[in-house]
């Protein structure tokens, strides 16, 4: 028998092995050759060539992208289309250029998208262009010559949009600085804007915490992030009908999204019926920051780009299928319109309540964006495409009026023509401009700009436009975008036929495969007809106002000269006062009236010395009914014209006659001389002894004898006698709602007219009283701030403040007020209330004071505030301003 023995088991036998899990594995991108692709050191090595790792393919694939997209900018037929461009644009045949590109989709480089992009641009297709653009950016980023141009242009779209750069990484070392630089001083401009001081009316809600049923509608609060805050929006789901048309609404700058869960209004958009979300701007309602002209586009884009997930949390279908209509009321219209043009498939139809037809944030043409466009052309000439250069013109600030001219969909405009706020001429404006064939404009008699929403016809206008918008299915719908196939393999398609632009092919050899078919059916190829420019009958009228002294006699005469040496003037009229000399102007002036037998020659003579406008009044009155559909311009002695003034103008003047929305023609460049005659100005120019430049004086503006009749009639005298009157003029005719102001197309390098010293008019005048009142104020802060003037004169020196005595402080004071009279002189004749009267001259005062280096002395801003209200208080009694009783 065997010997027993004791063995001692291990205590894990009889048991499954257990494996020592292995821990997840964290991915990286190797640097090097021969690198692992993790780093968990349990896991066994797995080193790869460095060929194979993703940062090289990642590297390589842009290194083929940049060849491809050189190969292409090289190619004969690339190269091919774009001079064809070039050759129509020397000739000035922007349309004919523009159908070119259009048709020849079938050319993928990044220089051809950008040729296209700016020749949408400038024929009002404003998304395409910026889509072009980043698309170039996106494939073409990589080419020296197209992917700096692309993302410059992509950055000038987004910025004359009102929306925000994306890109500025890709644009060349010498654009970007400038284009920060650009981007900045816009920014700067628009939260200092004075219209966006008063325009937006702040008001808090409370947020609903949770939906609550009203009338019929489920009212639910929510909020959305926009630009580092959050902000809320109103959200009405129509409980009797869920394929209603759903409305996206931005409200006007007085009411907040929580006035719409009111059950008098939720019951309106119940029975039209629509689903409505109403959005709020900065600082209304629940939302975070404070309102901005900087920010209150921008903010929009976050919305519209939300849309998808907020209708999912909220229980909606997306796509959504009764489509989306896009509504704004007074400011709101101006969102409505930009959501419109950056997100053009989005939205089935428009509505804008009241709106505004002129930009809220106007267009700001300072010297940041013209050092960008410098350096932009230079990139076009590096690009070989200088000759788009003209085309940077139309890269400006777009206001309303212009993003509307974009808009095809449905659009309807609804304005009461007892508004006084904001005149219903806007609406007609934008019913005007704006592209769609579809479109209608109610102009609901009574209603004024608060109550035209207790009009029966508004509720039946908008439950007739909704159904009309949910019933028409040739709209297109929010949905994915649509894929073309090829004709030949039904593979995804690259280009279209340049033709019919109906039929689609993935290359160019399947496009020759199928031609022999094709043809059959193919129709066009003949070039669009050129678009006929309008004109009406329009004559030209000159109106000379005159202070004649023995020194500007000689001044008169040249005038006179280079005014009737014009082919084409219909009458002359003069007023003028010359004490002494008035029996020697009057007899020269009967002597220029025996040989100007073509032209009418009428003056007025003046017993006393009177401001330019009073002249320009009393000259007015000569005019007969013949000449009041006549366009003016306003002359001073001194301004001569060129002897091709009146024929180069004239073309202009009969296109901006038959359009009702121009109200004004401007034609600024000028040779600015000492004094001579027209010829003498020729004579300067041929020997290089003159330059060209810009006037911005009232001689630049031509307007319509009814229209000037209109001015005078309705300034105040106070006003017409004061030397502001021009700024006053000046402004009336190139900031009026519903109209604008058409820019003269002038010969390259040609002057049009000769502007010297003394046809200037005169600075703002200050009486004695005024200047006492100005020595007393000086003094009186001088003696406030002595605290700040009681060291040493070297230490006087670094003081922060550049008063150094009461004379300063004086001239200061001085040019408050005039800045206060500039401002209170376009109010001549109106009503204010007391809270406008004293934001209209505070800022100017506290600027003045910051400039100073005064803003830290104690005490400092209480004399602001009083000096403010008594500057302002004098400019209103001055120009007959009434302050209403609070």
């Amino acid at each position: 028998m065997a010997e027993e023995s004791l063995a001692i088991l291990p205590r894990s036998m009889g048991q499954q092995p257990t494996q020592k899990k292995k821990a997840a594995p964290r991915k990286f991108i190797p640097s090097q050759k021969g690198a692992l692709i993790t780093d968990n050191p349990l896991e066994e090595e797995c080193a790869y060539s460095f060929s194979d790792s993703p940062a090289y393919l990642r590297q390589k694939k842009a290194e083929d992208d940049a060849k491809r997209a050189a190969e292409l900018e090289g190619k004969e037929e690339t190269r091919g289309f774009l001079k064809s461009v070039e050759d129509l644009a020397h000739k000035q045949k922007w349309e004919e250029a523009f159908h070119v590109l259009e048709k020849r989709t079938a050319v993928p480089s990044g220089l051809f998208l950008v040729t296209r992009a700016l020749l949408r641009w400038k024929f009002y297709h404003y998304s395409s262009a910026l889509r072009d653009a980043e698309e170039a950016l996106k494939n073409y980023g990589s080419s020296t010559k197209a992917g700096p141009l692309a993302a410059a242009l992509a950055s000038f779209a987004r910025l004359c949009l009102g929306s925000e750069v994306r890109d500025k990484g890709s644009c060349s070392k010498e654009l970007r600085p400038l284009l920060e630089e650009w981007e900045q001083a816009e920014d700067a401009a628009l939260k200092r804007h004075a219209l966006g001081q008063g325009l937006f009316k702040v008001r808090q809600e409370e947020r609903l915490s949770e939906p609550v049923c009203v009338e019929g509608m489920q009212a639910e609060d929510g909020t959305y992030p926009a630009g580092g805050v959050r902000l809320g929006y109103v959200l009405l789901k129509n409980q009797q009908d869920a394929t209603a048309p759903f409305i996206l609404h931005f409200h006007g700058s007085g009411e907040t999204a929580a006035d719409y869960r009111r059950p008098q209004l939720a019951e309106k958009y119940r029975d039209i019926p629509v689903h409505l979300l109403v959005a709020d701007y900065r600082g209304y309602g629940w939302s975070a920051g404070e309102p901005s002209l900087a920010t209150f586009l921008k903010d929009a884009e976050a919305l519209a780009e939300k849309l998808p997930e907020l209708f999912v949390q909220h229980g909606l279908a997306w796509p959504y299928p009764g489509g989306l209509i896009l509504s704004g009321r007074s400011l709101g219209a101006q969102v409505a319109v930009h959501l419109a043009v950056m997100f053009p498939t989005l939205f089935r139809a428009m509505v804008l309540d009241s709106a505004m037809a002129t930009s809220a944030t106007g267009d700001r043409l300072g010297d940041s964006r013209l050092a960008v466009l410098k350096q932009w052309r230079k990139e076009l000439e590096n690009a070989n495409l200088e000759v788009l250069q003209p085309l940077d013109a139309e890269m400006w600030t777009l206001g309303a009026l212009d993003k509307i001219r974009a808009f095809n969909g449905q659009l309807l405009l609804l304005h009461g023509l007892s508004d006084d706020l904001v005149p219903y001429e806007g609406s007609e404006s934008l019913h005007a401009a704006a592209a769609s064939r579809q479109k209608e404009i109610i102009l609901i008699k009574e209603a004024n700009h608060n109550n035209i929403g207790q009009h029966q016809e508004y509720w039946h206008s908008l439950r007739r436009f909704a159904l009309k918008v949910q019933l028409d299915s040739s709209l297109p719908s929010v949905g994915p975008a649509v894929e073309h196939l090829c004709a030949v393999c039904a593979q995804k398609a690259v280009s279209k036929c340049g033709r019919c632009q109906k039929v689609w092919y993935c290359s160019r050899s399947h496009q020759a495969d199928h031609w022999k078919t094709h043809k059959v059916s193919c129709q066009g190829g003949a070039e669009p007809t050129p678009k006929v420019v309008k004109e009406a009958e329009a004559s030209l009228i000159a109106v000379v106002a005159a202070e004649i002294t023995s020194e500007s006699l000689a001044s008169l005469r040249a005038t006179l000269a280079s005014v009737l040496a014009q082919d084409q003037l219909k009458a002359l009229y003069i007023s003028f006062h010359a004490s002494e000399l008035a029996g020697q102007v009057e007899s020269e002036l009967e002597e220029l009236q025996k040989k100007s037998n073509s032209v009418t020659m009428k003056w007025s003579k003046s017993a006393d010395a009177i401001s330019f406008f009073e002249h320009v009044k009393a000259a007015m009155a000569l005019t007969c009914s013949e000449t009041a559909q006549a366009w003016v311009s306003l002359v001073s002695p001194g301004q001569l014209w060129s002897s091709r003034y009146s024929s180069v103008l004239l073309p202009t003047l009969r296109r901006a006659a038959a359009d009702p929305r121009v109200l004004a023609v401007r034609s600024r460049r000028c040779a600015r001389l000492s004094s001579g005659s027209a010829a003498e100005v020729d004579d300067a120019f041929a020997g290089k002894m003159a330059e060209l430049s810009q006037d911005e004086g009232v001689g630049s503006i031509l307007v319509l004898a009814k229209t000037l009749q209109a001015f005078l009639e309705t300034s105040p005298v106070p006003a017409l006698q004061s030397d502001l009157c021009a700024h006053r003029f000046a402004h009336k005719m190139l900031n009026a709602f519903g109209k604008k102001v058409l820019e003269a197309p002038l010969p390259e390098g040609e002057w049009m007219r000769s502007v010297s010293e003394t046809c200037q008019l005169p600075g703002s005048q200050v009486t004695d009283q005024e200047a006492e009142d100005n020595a007393r104020r000086g003094e009186e802060l001088v003696k406030s701030s002595s605290s700040r003037f009681d060291a040493p004169e070297a230490e006087r020196e670094q003081l922060p403040t550049r008063l150094r005595d009461a004379s300063e402080a004086s001239e200061m004071i001085g040019a408050i007020r005039t800045s206060i009279s500039r401002r209170f002189i376009l109010r001549a004749g109106e009503a204010v209330d007391p809270k406008d009267l004293r934001e209209l001259s505070e800022d100017l005062v506290t600027d003045a004071i910051e400039a100073a280096g005064l803003d830290q002395v104690i005490g400092i801003q209480s004399w602001a505030r009083k000096t403010a209200l008594d500057l302002a208080q004098a400019a209103a009694e001055k120009f007959e301003v009434k302050v209403r009783d609070k």
